[in-house]
């Protein structure tokens, strides 16, 4: 299966200003525990970028909406 990671860990963030604190990874394969927070895309499907984003906002709301702490 083709897939792309993205991954994330608290303390990092986005910033245009300062590219150098932009601590995104990005690899293939499966999921891996270096990151707090990863997002695994399955390529196989071929789904366009709009739809990813898409996704993306439905799993946000579902975090918004849902309770916390859900396990």
């Amino acid at each position: 299966m083709a897939t792309r990671i993205y991954g994330v860990s608290r303390g990092t963030g986005f910033d245009d200003s300062k590219a150098a604190t932009v601590v995104v990874t990005e690899g293939i394969g499966d999921a891996t525990a270096a990151d707090d927070i990863e997002l695994t895309i399955d390529l196989a499907k071929s789904l366009t970028k709009a739809e990813v984003l898409q996704k993306i906002d439905t799993l946000r709301a579902h975090i918004v909406q849902g309770i916390w702490n859900p396990a």
